[in-house]
């Protein structure tokens, strides 16, 4: 049978109906995909953080000047938890917009150099709630300091208040603790398919000692980042934070400036950054490039600030969805 009757496409400037028409359905189907990453986080349907933090012996470094870095990253998780109990206050009470696990890589417990390492009441728990998280401080710390008033130098005592505490020692077993991470959300997701997807922060100082093939570190991360609910894929962030040349959240034009190829496969195991925590992180970052291209969630060598940023972007991004 002849295709006569169609309009012929002829010519540079011609118009051919059957692509144009394809054009139009590719363009519809993709505005009535569902957006992801943009489910309403609830106390029904929380969203999952899991912290996976290096405690091998080389965390004892120094990170800035008078802190290891065992200490500036557990600082900092505290710092975060305290500031997720003040962000899901709400009139009447805490609001459980997450359940949180932290997860260790070193420290020799029983027969396993992998655990989950909440510490005091906490310890037999998997996943902790935000409410249990202020009920359960593990100490409180006073910090004597001095602050400058109209009249001079004033006592200034601060408090801090501690979750976990820091460790330093042993080997890196990333790829156990990775596989740990994954089993554990695959347990979780199966009661919150509605809720905004799982988070997962591997915060690390070195290379991973119980691997020969970093394609392993790879494969584990893409098991991760399957494991989904009905609003998108689990957002892996690797952050590395030995010394040498900072990159924050690199593109995929940044990489041929990695040194070796542990850098390289980071890159590789983290999640692509979405749209909404795209236009975060480029308000909390310095880099106002963020929001172009595709943006991975990883940082190589970082600094204090970028792992604190690196949190944030996360949290503070589900956080926007919450439920009032």
């Amino acid at each position: 049978m002849s295709n006569s009757n169609l309009p012929s496409n002829q010519g540079n400037n011609s118009i051919n109906p059957i692509k144009s028409a394809g054009s139009v359905n590719n363009i519809r189907n993709k505005a009535l995909k569902p957006i992801q990453y943009c489910a309403r986080v609830t106390r029904n349907n929380p969203s999952a953080i899991v912290i996976l933090i290096d405690q091998s012996g080389s965390m004892e470094e120094e990170f800035r000047e008078g802190i290891s870095r065992a200490q500036a990253v557990a600082d900092i998780v505290n710092d975060l938890f305290d500031s997720l109990i003040m962000k899901c206050q709400r009139e009447g009470g805490i609001r459980d917009y997450f359940q949180i696990m932290v997860i260790g890589d070193g420290k020799e417990i029983g027969n396993s150099e992998v655990s989950i390492i909440w510490e005091g009441n906490l310890a037999d728990k998997d996943w902790v709630s935000v409410s249990e998280l202020k009920e359960n401080i593990l100490s409180i710390e006073k910090i004597e300091t001095t602050k400058m008033m109209p009249w001079g130098l004033v006592p200034d005592i601060k408090t801090k208040k501690i979750w976990l505490n820091p460790c330093c020692d042993g080997l890196t077993p990333m790829y156990e603790a990775l596989e740990l991470c994954k089993e554990k959300l695959e347990d979780w997701i199966r009661d919150y398919q509605e809720s905004f997807p799982p988070m997962v922060f591997n915060i690390t100082d070195g290379y991973p000692t119980d691997i020969d093939d970093l394609t392993l570190i790879e494969n584990i991360c893409t098991e991760i980042k399957s494991i989904k609910s009905n609003d998108g894929e689990t957002l892996l962030f690797n952050c590395l934070i030995t010394s040498g040349n900072e990159f924050i959240l690199p593109n995929h034009t940044d990489t041929n400036e990695f040194e070796d190829e542990y850098h390289m496969t980071l890159f590789n195991a983290s999640s692509t950054l979405p749209p909404e925590m795209k236009h975060t992180a480029s308000q909390v970052f310095p880099n106002k490039e963020l929001i172009i291209g595709e943006t991975k969630c990883v940082i190589i060598n970082s600094t204090i600030n970028s792992l604190i940023n690196l949190l944030n972007v996360g949290t503070n991004t589900a956080l926007e969805n919450a439920a009032e």
